[in-house]
């Protein structure tokens, strides 16, 4: 008797159900350190205090708990709400006691509170009973400025303006030009006498192309800071953009009497000098440029419009990128499944099992191939959670600690302006490299953007990352690869959501 074969019923595999936001506290402690990384204080504020509504009184992850109160915190101290940020931090020492953060972030409250003789009693208290956390914060220069100001030797308003002025360096880092205005003005406040608010206010508005209001804003850091050759260069810069070459050149020619060999001085004293028609003067000056770095591509492609020049070379590929450009093929060759993805020149081939390989060919220095897989494929239900997504990846950058990443980079495309790329190292420590080009708008929506991230760090949220996060938006579809390798179970929630 024949024997009858089984049917083998197939099964279609089944998506990884998305979490109930309704229920699930994770998700607004991760929208609110979103919001914080995007510095949406409000919305962040409003996310922590729903987490702690959902856990009510639970006991069971006092760390959690503990962590949003931190954040809290730190939230309301960015909005001025000093009462309620030194509340917030009681509810941290409720669960934590008598740790050396919670005095350290009780130092920096009083201070930009301006209540200085508490400041110092927070920060004093610090180095006697944690000296060596103290040193590692600089906690005795931290004091020693407190009493300048205690004495009346400094203005009251100079610990704010400090604290401000590191924040800004990283905003500017990301080019989030409406966040350095928000502070450059409350630095103004804090102390007009100092120059770095009205430098930090001008920078701002010419990113918004407010030239007049930037003109006045560096004007005024100038009365400030007679002497900061970026000062000097930026009055030039503006009233080139305003229209004024003849303003202009004053304002460039100190500037190379601080630094002769300053490249963007020259190249703009000699745009000056071409509007005013004086042509020779301008090849004098650019002719100088290339004399100090003959590859000096501003000048160069200026000299090639104007017939006087070859068109600008491209300089070579450096060696780590001739090497991607060696290993892509060999990487697409062990793809079994591959999926491209195309955005204009851009190029991503993808293979779940395997990796990912980008190449654009507009830009041959924009290459990336990466063979660490599996991945994991989720996909985003609403358009808010890119910005989240973007949002986290701020709050990373900030919030890292350098001495256990490896490498972090990011890199964004938009459909109507021109590719961001941005890409930060460290090594032992201490940042080796930076490349910023472009604008990132974490506001905006990109059509195409990837996040990349190879690092050793420790998250409240699972396992040491050791790995990559990868995400992709073409056309109306969202969608987010993400590595397997080493992440605990929330964070995949996470990348569902």
């Amino acid at each position: 008797m024949a024997r009858k074969r089984r049917r083998r019923k197939k099964h279609k595999s089944r998506s990884p159900q998305p979490p109930d936001r309704d229920s699930n506290p994770t998700i607004p402690w991760l929208h609110g350190l979103a919001a914080m990384g995007d510095e949406r204080w409000e919305e962040a504020i409003t996310s922590f205090q729903r987490f702690l509504e959902m856990t009510g009184d639970d006991q069971s992850h006092p760390e959690d708990r503990r962590m949003v109160d931190q954040n809290l915190s730190a939230c309301y101290l960015e909005q001025e709400r000093y009462d309620e940020s030194l509340a917030a931090l009681d509810e941290v020492h409720r669960y934590t006691p008598d740790t050396p953060d919670i005095f350290h972030a009780r130092g920096v409250i009083l201070a930009c509170a301006g209540r200085i003789p508490e400041a110092i009693a927070a920060f004093d208290a610090l180095s006697r009973r944690w000296p060596r956390q103290a040193r590692q914060l600089k906690v005795r220069n931290v004091i020693r400025q407190l009493r300048q100001i205690q004495n009346g030797k400094a203005p009251p308003g100079d610990y704010l303006v400090d604290y401000l002025q590191e924040q800004i360096s990283h905003n500017t880092d990301l080019e989030d030009f409406h966040l350095i205005e928000r502070k450059a003005r409350r630095m103004i406040a804090a102390n007009p006498r100092r120059s770095e608010g009205h430098f930090a206010l001008g920078i701002a508005c010419v990113e918004s192309k407010r030239y007049p209001e930037a003109l006045e804003a560096f004007l005024n850091a100038h009365d400030c800071n007679p002497k900061h050759p970026q000062t000097l260069y930026n009055l030039g810069y503006t009233c080139l953009k305003i229209g004024n070459p003849d303003q202009a050149i004053p304002w460039l020619e100190c500037t190379l009497r601080q630094d002769s060999k300053c490249l963007p001085a020259l190249f703009q004293l000699g745009i000056a000098y071409d509007q005013l028609d004086q042509r020779d003067k301008a090849l004098g000056l650019w002719q100088q440029a290339l004399k100090i770095n003959p590859d000096y591509y501003p000048v160069q492609a200026r000299l090639h419009e104007m017939g006087e020049g070859p068109e600008p070379a491209e300089p070579p590929l450096p060696p780590h990128t001739q090497q991607a450009h060696e290993v892509i093929p060999i990487v697409k060759a062990q793809m079994k499944r591959p999926k491209v993805y195309r955005n204009g020149g851009l190029k991503l081939t993808t293979d779940g099992k395997l990796g990912y390989t980008l190449e654009d060919s507009e830009n041959r220095r924009n290459i990336t191939a990466y063979a660490g897989g599996p991945f994991q494929v989720a996909h985003l239900q609403l358009k808010e959670d890119i910005l989240d997504l973007m949002g986290l990846v701020k709050m990373l950058l900030r919030m890292i600690n350098a001495e256990n990443t490896r490498d972090v980079a990011v890199l964004a495309y938009y459909t109507d302006r021109p590719a961001f790329s941005y890409n930060v190292q460290f090594a032992r420590g201490q940042q080796t490299g930076f490349d910023a080009d472009g604008q990132f708008v974490v506001t905006e929506v990109p059509r195409f953007f990837k996040l990349r991230m190879d690092s050793d760090l420790s998250t409240p949220y699972g396992d040491p990352m050791q790995g990559m996060l990868l995400y992709l938006n073409r056309s109306q579809k969202t969608g987010v690869l993400v590595s397997t390798m080493g992440f605990g179970t929330p964070i995949n929630r996470q990348a569902s959501a």
